[in-house]
């Protein structure tokens, strides 16, 4: 999925985004994560996310109304890991950068949010370490969709193996610009 910043083609994850438009909801938001880790296969794809889509999958979602959402569970490996052993926060922050971006699948249509847009800012607050081992649920949520802006929403918390969520461990705020063009171009 790599590829030369001067050599005029269109960037990877254009291309991908491109091909989900045949999906629609939480079907593309799966299609996305699938193509993910297929291409972590690929030995000339150097893109650092493709150490984190393989431990990644969707436990829940709802495209209701106000604010559609989709919970994720993730497994916190060694190679996510500071030199403390916990989560690292460069890597907590990258995972929410994608999982606060899928959501928007939920609502977007051609012409609105449909490349999923780019990130404005992206806020991470760390409350509790991440110890490697960890089973996390992220839930992410869209708080509101513009013509042009977005604020999403992402909580951290530890589950158990029962399935229980634990306390609160990683919160994120995440606003992003539609670069979507008119749908009458499509």
């Amino acid at each position: 999925m790599s590829r030369s910043p001067r050599d005029g083609s269109m960037p990877p994850v254009m291309v991908l985004l491109k091909e989900l438009q045949k999906y629609e909801g939480i079907k593309r938001a799966e299609a996305f994560l699938e193509r993910a880790k297929e291409a972590r296969k690929d030995s000339k794809n150097h893109e650092w996310m493709t150490s984190i889509t393989p431990y990644l999958t969707i436990v829940s979602h709802s495209s209701a109304m106000p604010h559609p959402n989709i919970t994720f569970r993730f497994a916190v490996q060694p190679i996510h890991s500071n030199g403390l052993d916990n989560l690292h926060g460069g890597c907590a922050a990258t995972i929410f950068d994608l999982c606060t971006t899928l959501p928007l699948h939920l609502v977007s249509r051609p012409g609105f949010w449909q490349y999923t847009g780019v990130s404005r800012a992206l806020n991470v607050t760390y409350l509790r370490p991440v110890p490697v081992g960890t089973t996390v649920h992220i839930k992410c949520e869209v708080l509101q969709a513009g013509r042009n802006l977005c604020a999403l929403r992402g909580e951290m918390r530890a589950v158990g193996e029962d399935g229980r969520e634990g306390p609160l461990l990683v919160v994120c705020e995440h606003s992003k610009a539609r670069i979507d063009p008119p749908a009458e171009k499509l």
